[in-house]
């Protein structure tokens, strides 16, 4: 049964601008998965638009596959990382500790922490504001004793290990000791970040058991990840974005490369695996399916007849067999079809056994 021919888009599809219309269709729904849901997201969108919509179209050549997905990966990356920077550059909003029973009395003791300014240069000094409500203290604890301020390019470090971080990484401790009294106050720290790049701060305020006076110790609400909070940004947009742009490259390639060049290898290997089978199926001896050439028939010089040692023998005037009886032999070389009576192979020369004679009819 003959195969439907491919519908309008498909075909524009095999076009020139069609396959380039493609690869920039695959470019914006990865970058949109990436950047705007999450990179586990984006791997389907890549596995869908890089690899299985090609392949449905007719794109199915192995070598424009791995192209087109290399052609993905290496746009999607730059583009991420903008949008990424712009985030980056985006003031966070303000932080409090927790309201939990076990930490307060159900209303934050360090509330409005912040940054300011959140962006600057190297020779910018800031500031950092947080207000303290000693009131607040959770049941059987006494007022705060001493606020700590740690700035780092590490979020939420608090020390100098972090399970977040490779060693080593800078980090700055500031620490005040706060005054026993239970109504509000305002605390400040200046630091001066002397490096580019993006930083994060967290602070750590320490009360004491009313009772056994073992320090307590409690941080603010950061993120939910690595409970940090982010900022100030050292450096200008250029800046940034090359520095973010190696990691988002990275990330790339974990999550979006790696899962694709691997369907594409299993792909190769079953259609490789294809390829072989029917390539046998056409070597193989036997009567050949209709429409199918024959790999192993006799050629014809422009259709005309092979020369008399290449035509099977003629039927003699005793003899009742007809050219459909014919005995076919294969070549025990090449496997090509000769005929029985021939001295030798008409495509490899190789000499060929004498078949037994058969009985004359009687006269």
């Amino acid at each position: 049964m003959a195969q439907a021919p491919p519908g309008r888009f498909r075909r524009f599809l095999l076009t020139a601008p069609g396959r380039i219309f493609l690869i920039v269709l695959a470019v914006l729904v990865v970058f949109a998965s990436y950047v705007y849901i999450s990179a586990i997201i984006a791997i389907p969108a890549m596995l869908l638009f890089g690899l299985a919509i090609p392949i449905w179209v007719g794109l199915k050549r192995p070598r424009y596959l791995a192209l087109a997905g290399l052609a993905i990966i290496l746009t999607v990356a730059p583009l991420a990382a903008v949008v990424i920077t712009q985030e980056v550059l985006t003031p966070v909003g303000l932080a409090s500790s927790s309201t939990d029973l076990s930490e307060s009395n159900g209303q934050a003791i360090l509330q409005n922490a912040s940054v300011a300014p959140y962006t600057g240069t190297t020779s910018t000094n800031f500031t950092w504001t947080v207000t303290v409500f000693p009131a607040n203290v959770a049941h059987g604890n006494t007022s705060p004793v001493w606020l700590d301020l740690y700035v780092s390019t590490c979020p939420g470090a608090t020390g100098n290990n972090s399970p977040y971080c490779s060693q080593p990484y800078p980090l700055t401790v500031l620490n005040k000791t706060l005054p026993n009294q239970t109504a509000p106050y305002t605390l400040t720290f200046h630091f001066q970040i002397g490096a580019n790049g993006v930083w994060d701060w967290q602070m750590g305020l320490i009360t004491k058991n009313s009772t056994t006076g073992k320090p307590f110790f409690q941080t603010l609400v950061g993120d939910p990840q690595y409970n940090g909070i982010e900022g100030p940004v050292i450096g200008g947009f250029a800046t940034i974005y090359s520095e973010l742009l190696l990691t988002v490259y990275v990330q790339d390639l974990l999550f979006l490369a790696a899962p694709f060049y691997f369907l594409l290898l299993i792909y190769m290997l079953f259609k490789n695996r294809e390829r072989r089978k029917k390539e046998a199926q056409l070597r193989a001896p036997g009567p050949v399916p209709p429409g199918e050439p024959s790999p192993t028939a006799p050629p014809t010089a422009g259709g005309a007849p092979l020369p008399s040692s290449k035509q099977p023998p003629s039927s003699t005037s005793g003899s009742t067999a007809s050219a459909s009886t014919v005995q076919e032999l294969n070549c025990p070389k090449c496997n090509a079809v000769v005929y029985a009576g021939e001295k030798s192979c008409w495509k490899c020369g190789t000499a060929l056994p004498t078949a037994p004679a058969a009985s004359s009819a009687s006269h």
